[in-house]
């Protein structure tokens, strides 16, 4: 049974014992136990949370893994295209992948401690080509301790980084990769309140400037982001045996996740990027500082403009502790309006029928914060430059290793009508 399969099925033998108790209370039930049992519902409630979250991070993990490997086969085939006769003064090469020569020419970087006289010459080349592509992300050096990461190891990054920061995961936002780092202007147009015109036969079309479209334009940077320095073994990095990938990707992308998915949330746009929560417009705000409703959840909906209210990518993202507010909120009929879907079929959570996405850069129920956003975040853009970049420091940490990841990314809204937030009332 795969740990997926194994984790949501667990999570369904809690799920049926918590609303088997919950069912349980009824106006007759005396006060005493209907607390106990309300106690042992949270309690299980906890615990289904937790095996959710773990079962959702397999999925994502897995999904990314599967999109890495089409992205490898993709790039492979465009390989042997390039290597067709007539394609020599073509390059089909991605940036970050320079084949299996490299991966193993950058093993042995790590092994030696970043001395490049301890390598052989062949690998020693290798990392020599793969700084040529590096220099199209960043003005450093291979010889100053960058070099690109191989593809196998920077899958495993990205696999980490949307494991823990959706806004890090291109199934949730539109990215944009990119080889360099140079600005790059993303043009934005609001047409949601134009229509045509009517026409009488034999009359000429309307030009008096009515139908001109207003055209405004985003431009999306470079911020870097780096990792602190993670010590690495000498002995692990000499021990070819040893699967440092699988390791230093969960290390680094764990926490490039979480410090990108930030800035993409509620960054402020100066000197990194704009958040959607900060480049987004309040939608509703709530009578209430601590409290939500069904109707709070209804008013935040229909700010959005219908026309940004379909598509794979609309969606609520909220912090987990606000999921748990919400999860006793019912509708006007009685029904919950939170859904935890099929766990064992992979149904994802949602909230009046909507999927969400746990954000735990998002804030938390309080007086003015901004707790809820709803949207189409296809309309939200993610500028990525390459893959990410390795920086190994050997005095510093001798005899051991330092590794630092760097990964360089930007990020606006489309459209100001898109994503919409809700905020609770002011103290």
């Amino acid at each position: 049974m795969s740990k997926i399969k194994e984790l949501r099925e667990k999570a369904q033998k809690v799920l049926t014992e918590a609303t088997g108790i919950r069912d349980g209370i009824t106006d007759k039930t005396p006060k005493e136990e209907a607390r106990a049992a309300n106690d042992q519902f949270d309690k299980l409630m906890d615990e289904y949370d937790g095996l959710v979250a773990d079962a959702n991070r397999e999925e994502r993990a897995a999904k990314a893994k599967r999109e890495a490997e089409e992205r490898q086969e993709q790039n492979e085939r465009e390989e042997r295209e390039a290597r067709r006769p007539g394609q020599d003064g073509l390059s089909h090469t991605p940036a970050g992948d320079v084949g299996e020569e490299y991966r193993e020419a950058f093993r042995q970087y790590l092994a030696s401690g970043a001395d490049l006289s301890e390598m052989d010459k062949e690998a020693r080349a290798a990392l020599r080509a793969g700084a040529r592509e590096l220099r199209t992300q960043t003005t450093g050096t291979g010889a100053g301790g960058g070099f690109l990461v191989p593809t196998t190891l920077s899958s495993e990054i990205n696999k980490a980084a949307a494991a823990h920061g959706p806004m890090m995961d291109p199934g949730i936002a539109t990215e944009i990769n990119l080889g360099t780092g140079a600005p790059f202007d993303l043009p934005k147009v609001d047409d949601t309140e134009e229509e045509a015109n009517a026409h009488t036969e034999g009359d000429e079309g309307v030009d008096d400037g009515s139908g001109d479209i207003v055209l405004d334009k985003t431009q999306l940077l470079a911020h870097a982001m780096v990792t602190p320095w993670i010590k690495w073994s000498f002995e692990l990095a000499q021990d070819s045996a040893f699967g440092f990938e699988a390791l230093l990707g969960m290390l680094i992308g764990e926490r490039l996740g979480r410090k990108g998915n930030r800035w993409l949330t509620v960054g402020t746009g100066t000197n990194e990027p704009l958040g959607f929560v900060t480049g987004a417009q309040v939608g509703f705000t709530a009578t209430s500082a601590s409290v939500l409703t069904f109707d709070n959840i209804m008013e935040l909906e229909h700010s959005v403009d219908p026309a940004y209210r379909g598509g794979p990518k609309v969606r609520f993202q909220m912090h987990d502790q606000t999921v748990k507010a919400l999860r006793m909120i019912k509708d006007t009929a009685g029904r919950y309006i939170w859904s935890d879907g099929d766990v064992v079929k992979g149904t994802p959570a949602t909230l009046n029928n909507r999927p969400v996405s746990f954000n735990q850069a998002m804030a938390q129920i309080g007086a003015s914060a901004k707790p809820i956003a709803f949207g189409d975040f296809a309309q939200y853009y993610v500028r990525k430059v390459g893959s990410p970049l390795i920086g190994v420091a050997r005095e510093k940490f001798f005899p051991n290793l330092g590794i630092m990841g760097v990964h360089r990314i930007d990020g606006a809204p489309g459209h100001s009508k898109a994503i919409k937030t809700l905020q609770m009332a002011a103290a």
